[in-house]
C-alpha cells in the first residue's frame, strides 16, 4: 500500500485526453492572434446617459468646476457622470469610489461616455480630485442648476408645491478634522439618528422637491441640525430664489415646522409664502388638543371622502373634517382637524398590547410575596399610580397565605410547636377596559389637526390634506437615497468631499425620479395600460425600481463597432415601449 502511495506521488496529474480534446478547439481561439472583444452594457446606462445630455449636465460641471484641459485626461463632467451611473450598475450593495473602475468592466466606455476611454481613467485618484474640485465650486447651487433644466428640457408642468425634509446618514471613521479648532466647514458628528444608529457619528441631508417629487434643491448638513432649524433655511432661501413670487408656493413640511421662529421667518416677508404642515401637539398651548376636542363636541364632520392619490384602491381609508380659523402670534390661521375610519384596529391593537404589558408588569412587581399587608398595599398604591393613564381598570387584591414550618427529623417529647409563617400575595383581580380613556385614545388614532395660512376660499379642507398627503413623495426618495446601492454608508473621510458625492448621488436621484414621472404622465395618454409589466401584465403607475427591473432585461451588445439590442426576454417591442414612454423612442427615430 505504501509502494504504491509513493508512486502515485512520483507519477505526474493530467487532465484526461477527453478533456483535453473536449477544450482544443476553444485553446486555438485563444492562440489566435487576432479575436473579437465583445461588452455589454445595461441598456438603464444608456438611458441614464441620454438624461444627462438632456439636462445639460456637462456644460453645467465643465463651465463651473475649475480643471485644465491640458492637465485632465478625462473631463470633470465625464469623471462625474461615472459617479451618478454606479447606483444603476448593481442592486446588491454600494459600489465605493475605489471600486467605480472595477465596476465599469465589461461595459462600452465609448457608447457610455463618448470617448476613447480607459478604466484606468475612472481611478479613485481622479474621482477624488474632481470630488474636491466640485466642493470647491459648490455642490448645492451645481444641483440646482441640473435640477432646473428638469421642467423646461423634459417639458414638466412647473409646480407651485415644495415638500421639505431631512434626513440621515451614517458615517463609518473619524474625521478628526472636524474635531480641530477653529474648523468651520461639514460637521460630521453625533446627532438625532433617523438611522437608529445614535453610537455613529452622521451627516444629514435636506431636501425639497416639487409635487411629483422631482428634487430640486439638496443641502448636505452638519450631524447634529435640527429639522426645525434646517425648515427656516430652506423657507429662506425660498424667499429669497422666489422673491415676490413667493406667495404663489405652497411649503409643506411635517411638524418640526410649527413653531413661533418659523411662522416670524414664514411672515417676514410682505406676502408670506403658503404652507401646510401638522400641528404639533405642544404648540401655542396645545392648540392641536384643543381642535380635536372643539370638533368632536360639535360633531359637524364634513365627508371628504378618499384623499390618496388612488382612490379605487381597496385598502384607502375615507377621512372626515372640520375646520376652525384661529389667530396665533398675530396672524390668522386655519386648523383642520381631519379624522379617518382606519382606526379601529389601531386602537385593538393598542388595547392588546397594553393587556399583555399590565400583565406581565404585575408578574414582575408582585412575583415575590410580601412579609406584611403594609408593603404590599403600598407596593399596589405605586402600581397604580405608573398604570393611572391605562386603557384599563385595575384592580389588585392581597391575599394572606398561612404556612406552617416544622422541625426537621422525627418528632420528639415535648417538641415545640410548628412556627406560623404569614406571607402576602398581590393578585390581579380585574382588569377592565376604561370607556372614557379608550374612547380619548380612539380620538387620538384616528384624528390630526393640519395647520395652514391657505385661505378656504382658494383650497377647501380635502385639498389641504391631498396636498399634505403627497409629502410621501419626498419621503420616498429618502428611502431610494437611503438604499445600500446609494449612500446608505458613508466612508470619506473629507468632509467637503462628501457634500460634492452626496451632491452627485442626488443627480442619480433625479434620474430615477425623472424616470418615474415621466412614465407615468405618458402613460396617462395611453388608451389602455401597455401589457409590457413582468408576465404580460399592464404597467401601471411603475415605480422606479419596476422601471429599472423591467431595463435590466435588456443590454446593448458591443463587438468591434457593431452594436446588438440583448433582450433576456426576448420580446424587443416591450423595450421599444419602455423607452417610447421615456420619451426615447419614436418610430420615425
Amino acid at each position: 500500500m505504501k509502494k504504491m502511495d509513493q508512486k502515485a506521488k512520483k507519477k505526474k496529474l493530467s487532465p484526461s485526453a477527453k478533456g483535453t480534446k473536449n477544450f482544443k478547439k476553444m485553446s486555438q481561439l485563444l492562440n489566435a492572434k487576432n479575436f473579437s472583444q465583445k461588452t455589454e452594457t445595461p441598456v438603464v446606462l444608456v438611458v441614464c446617459r441620454e438624461f444627462l445630455d438632456i439636462l445639460g449636465f456637462d456644460d453645467i460641471i465643465n463651465d463651473n468646476v475649475r480643471w485644465d484641459k491640458d492637465q485632465w485626461a478625462v473631463s470633470p463632467a465625464t469623471l462625474a457622470r461615472s459617479i451618478i451611473l454606479t447606483p444603476f450598475l448593481r442592486d446588491d450593495k454600494r459600489c465605493p469610489l475605489y471600486r467605480i473602475e472595477e465596476a465599469l468592466e465589461g461595459l462600452d466606455l465609448k457608447l457610455l461616455f463618448g470617448g476613447n476611454y480607459l478604466r484606468s481613467d475612472f481611478n479613485d485618484d481622479h474621482l477624488a480630485k474632481l470630488l474636491d474640485r466640485i466642493a470647491e465650486a459648490g455642490s448645492t447651487g451645481l444641483f440646482s442648476r441640473i435640477a432646473a433644466n428638469s421642467y423646461v428640457n423634459f417639458k414638466i408642468p412647473v409646480s407651485h408645491i415644495v415638500h421639505a425634509d431631512t434626513t440621515s446618514h451614517v458615517f463609518y471613521g473619524e474625521c478628526e478634522v472636524c474635531e480641530q479648532e477653529g474648523y468651520e466647514g461639514l460637521n460630521v458628528t453625533h446627532g438625532h439618528s433617523k438611522d437608529k444608529h445614535p453610537e455613529l457619528k452622521q451627516v444629514m441631508t435636506g431636501m425639497l422637491t416639487d409635487e411629483y417629487g422631482i428634487p430640486v434643491y439638496e443641502q448636505t448638513l452638519d450631524g447634529n441640525t435640527a429639522d426645525s432649524t434646517w425648515f427656516k433655511s430652506a423657507i429662506q432661501y425660498l424667499q429669497g430664489l422666489f422673491g415676490d413670487g413667493c406667495s404663489g408656493y405652497t411649503f409643506i413640511a411635517d411638524s418640526k415646522l410649527v413653531n413661533k421662529k418659523n411662522i416670524e421667518v414664514i411672515y417676514g416677508d410682505k406676502d408670506p409664502i403658503r404652507f401646510i404642515s401638522r400641528c404639533p401637539s405642544n404648540f401655542n398651548s396645545k392648540t392641536a388638543e384643543k381642535a380635536i376636542k372643539q370638533a368632536y363636541l360639535l360633531n359637524d364632520w364634513e365627508d371628504i371622502g378618499i384623499c390618496c392619490e388612488d382612490e379605487k384602491s381597496k385598502r384607502a381609508a375615507r377621512y372626515d373634517a372640520q375646520g376652525f380659523v384661529k389667530t396665533i402670534y398675530k396672524n390668522e390661521f386655519r386648523l383642520v382637524v381631519v379624522k379617518g375610519d382606519d382606526a379601529e384596529s389601531k386602537v385593538k391593537k393598542s388595547i392588546e398590547k397594553e393587556k399583555q404589558a399590565i400583565v406581565d408588569d404585575v408578574k414582575k412587581s408582585f412575583k415575590e410575596p410580601f412579609s406584611c399587608e403594609p408593603d404590599a398595599e403600598k407596593e399596589i398604591g405605586a402600581f397604580l399610580k405608573k398604570h393611572k393613564n391605562s386603557l384599563f381598570d385595575i384592580k389588585l387584591s392581597v391575599e394572606k397565605v398561612v404556612t406552617e414550618k416544622r422541625s426537621r427529623g422525627r418528632p420528639s417529647k415535648g417538641q415545640k410547636p410548628p412556627t406560623i409563617i404569614e406571607k402576602f400575595v398581590v393578585k390581579l383581580d380585574k382588569l377592565a377596559e376604561n370607556e372614557k380613556r379608550v374612547e380619548e385614545c380612539k380620538q387620538d388614532k384616528e384624528s390630526f389637526v393640519l395647520i395652514t395660512n391657505i385661505p378656504v376660499d382658494e383650497e377647501n379642507n380635502k385639498q389641504i390634506l391631498q396636498d399634505y398627503k403627497k409629502q410621501r413623495v419626498i419621503e420616498t426618495n429618502f428611502e431610494e437615497l437611503k438604499k445600500p446601492t446609494m449612500v446608505s454608508t458613508i466612508f470619506l473621510e473629507k468632509p467637503e468631499r462628501i457634500e460634492a458625492l452626496m451632491m452627485l448621488l442626488h443627480v442619480s436621484l433625479l434620474i430615477r425620479v425623472l424616470m418615474r414621472v415621466i412614465t407615468r404622465m405618458n402613460l396617462k395618454n395611453e388608451s389602455e395600460p401597455p401589457l409590457i409589466d413582468f408576465a404580460g401584465r399592464p404597467l401601471m403607475n411603475p415605480t422606479a425600481d419596476k422601471l429599472l427591473r423591467l431595463f435590466s432585461l435588456h443590454s446593448v451588445v458591443t463587438v468591434g463597432d457593431e452594436h446588438i439590442i440583448y433582450s433576456k426576454s426576448g420580446k424587443a417591442d416591450h423595450l421599444r415601449k419602455l423607452l417610447e414612454l421615456l420619451g426615447l423612442h419614436s418610430e420615425t427615430g
